[in-house]
């Protein structure tokens, strides 16, 4: 526990006795320790409980991982929304309550796994969501629990130890604890952990913690995620926040998941057991942690004495070096790893800490749960589109390609926060915006979208893959999967849009909505053309028996056709040439495009992978959505929060 937990000033402890704060950071320790320690066990159960074969482990870790983070964005987001209402504690007591239920399914996914081998990955599945959903619900709470109390002169100390007490437990301890793995019995101890530490939060909380800030009735005021969105657009720091927590929130879970499938991919080579392997990979990560824990204190002062901006750059920076170092070792084993890893650590502990504190910093007091939430919306969105990066990436690039990914996405948010500086926006010596210049976010949007085109060409070059005018070694699997998968991602967001933007009356989302459409378009068209040329060089007469094996390609096809016309009329010119009634119709067509990739990805996936079900899922959803407002129902009333 930090060194002040236990005497914070008087201003900041308003309400709090010294027992309330003692069990705050005792319970951020309790969730960062069952999120981490059910992310450090599932390359190892993947491996020898449920027999996933190894050409395939980066992309099944990765899209348990990815499935988790969906679900979690929707229920913890929503969760910030509903604490300005109901209170932080209550929904702290919920996220035990959901941790201890996957929790105990762990442990009846472990008896499935061993006894019906890969068939068992339907509730590992669910298993990892609820353990994801529970331990981020609480230290998200707990966070804003903290930044209800505090003031702008101490909130870096206080922040600064929540961020301690978390990385104390995501990283030391789980490391400690994580040596069990490779002595008998060892993997069902550390999967009854998470059990016994969910069910004594649950108890703490309820019988300790309470609330400080008042609830918020904002009945008949503006939406909570308007204001949100006010906020963000008005503050450029705010802006680079977002950007950095992007990739930021990601740090530990890409370490934690691809560390550890790295150390086990090679273990045979160098001679040791793959729990031996599990056991090293937590022995480097807890390395991190400690660089973590040493490196806050530091930041704290810096934060105090520098800009926000400044502390955002400075930490980005530390951390892409770091990961881009690491990523040029062959053997995970070589000690002098734990030099980079102790980058990124101090690296992550800088960002993580200012990303907190301005976080609360801007953020008014009726809508800090739901700004919070916001952050990690954001957060947890790059950890989607990082992690599925990464999992392709591991399988047909090497063990070593995720961490160059995150190092060349830590950069650009380097070089943003050095564009905001060198355009004159900073913060005065008592941290107040000196510039009321509003930056537009198409530019980042654009950036952010181009990254899975970037991370493939570049990577491709790196490793010298590309050859003889093809992308050579790299395998044409990956390759039209990875962009396929994009393409998909994006049509759901452009579908996601309108909804979001009539829901929070956020007008401004339409800007936005037309960039991603053509972005989805863009990779669909490599998409096919991967196929075509890649997979089947232009013949004919090999593609059609190709389609005639697997008819569910004939589904994307017919995707494909209907998206080109969108396409091609997504201009103002278009739109004015058409008319705006005809183009409506046109482009409604975009419903039936979304639940036909949805069944192509589903038939097209192998039956280790869930996340073709988590689409076709979000697809549904918004469909309903859509076909409910066409009725007249009145759906907006029913999923606002006012």
């Amino acid at each position: 526990m930090p060194r002040n937990a236990k005497a914070p000033d008087r201003g900041a402890a308003t309400g709090f006795a010294s027992t309330q704060w003692n069990v705050i950071y005792l319970l951020m320790t309790v969730g960062a320790l069952v999120a981490a320690l059910s992310i450090s066990l599932q390359p190892l159960l993947l491996d020898k409980i449920f027999g996933i074969a190894f050409e395939k482990e980066g992309a099944v870790n990765a899209d348990i991982q990815v499935v988790a983070e969906i679900v979690s964005i929707v229920c913890v987001g929503w969760f910030g929304l509903l604490s300005d209402r109901i209170g932080r504690v209550r929904i702290i007591a919920v996220g035990f309550l959901i941790a201890v239920g996957g929790a105990a399914m762990s442990l009846l996914s472990l008896q499935m796994g061993l006894a019906f081998g890969a068939a068992g990955l339907v509730l590992f599945y669910l298993t990892r969501v609820l353990l994801t959903v529970g331990a981020d619900t609480v230290q998200l709470q707990l966070s804003t629990l903290v930044g209800d109390v505090s003031s702008h002169a101490n909130r870096p100390r206080l922040m600064g130890n929540i961020v301690f007490m978390m990385v104390f437990g995501g990283t030391m301890l789980s490391a400690i604890i994580m040596q069990m793995a490779d002595y008998q019995g060892g993997v069902f101890i550390i999967m009854c952990l998470p059990l016994l530490a969910g069910i004594a939060g649950f108890q703490m909380t309820r019988k300790t913690l309470r609330d400080v800030a008042q609830p918020q009735n904002v009945e008949g005021g503006e939406h909570p995620l308007r204001q949100v969105w006010t906020v963000i657009t008005s503050d450029p720091r705010m802006q680079l926040a977002f950007a950095a927590a992007f990739y930021t929130r990601a740090d530990v879970i890409i370490l934690s998941l691809f560390f550890s499938l790295w150390c086990i991919s090679v273990s045979d080579l160098v001679g040791v057991t793959r729990t031996y392997a599990t056991a090293h990979a937590a022995v480097m990560i807890g390395l991190l942690g400690l660089a973590v824990l040493a490196a806050v204190p530091l930041w704290r002062s810096f934060i105090e004495r520098h800009s926000r901006i400044s502390a955002i750059g400075a930490s980005l920076s530390l951390a892409a070096v770091g990961y881009i170092w690491l990523g040029m070792f062959a053997n995970p084993f070589n000690w002098l790893v734990a030099l980079p890893l102790l980058m990124v650590g101090i690296g992550h502990a800088g960002c993580f800490v200012t990303l907190q504190v301005l976080t609360v910093d801007v953020s008014p007091k009726p809508i800090l749960g739901a700004m919070v939430g916001a952050g990690y919306l954001v957060g947890g969105l790059g950890t989607v589109m990082l992690v599925q990066s990464g999992g392709y990436y591991f399988d047909a690039l090497g063990p070593r390609a995720p961490f160059v990914l995150m190092g060349t996405g830590k950069m650009l948010v380097t070089l943003y926060a050095a564009w905001l500086l060198a355009n004159g926006i900073d913060e005065t010596c008592d941290h107040h915006l000196k510039s009321t210049r509003k930056v537009d976010w198409k530019p980042l949007v654009f950036l952010t979208a181009a990254l899975p085109f970037v991370w493939l060409i570049g990577r491709s070059v790196i490793e010298g893959y590309i050859s003889n005018g093809s992308l050579g070694e790299a395998p044409v699997g990956f390759v039209n999967r990875y962009l396929g998968d994009w393409a998909f991602t994006f049509l759901i967001i452009s579908l996601a849009m309108r909804p979001v933007q009539e829901i929070t009356g956020i007008k401004s989302l339409a800007k936005y909505r037309r960039m991603i459409g053509l972005f989805a378009f863009f990779y669909a068209v490599l998409h096919v053309l991967a196929y075509v040329t890649l997979e089947w060089a232009l013949n004919l007469g090999d593609m059609s028996a190709d389609i005639y094996k697997r008819p569910f390609i004939l589904l994307g096809l017919g995707a494909f056709c209907l998206l080109i016309p969108l396409a091609f009329t997504s201009a103002n010119s278009q739109i004015k040439r058409i008319g705006g009634k005809r183009w409506k119709k046109l482009h409604s067509a975009t419903y039936v495009i979304n639940g036909l990739v949805a069944l192509h990805f589903i038939l097209a996936a192998n039956h280790e992978n869930g996340e073709p079900y988590v689409y076709a899922a979000a697809v549904v959803v918004l469909l309903w959505y859509r076909f409910h407002q066409w009725r007249g129902g009145n759906v907006l009333r029913a999923l606002r929060i006012d």
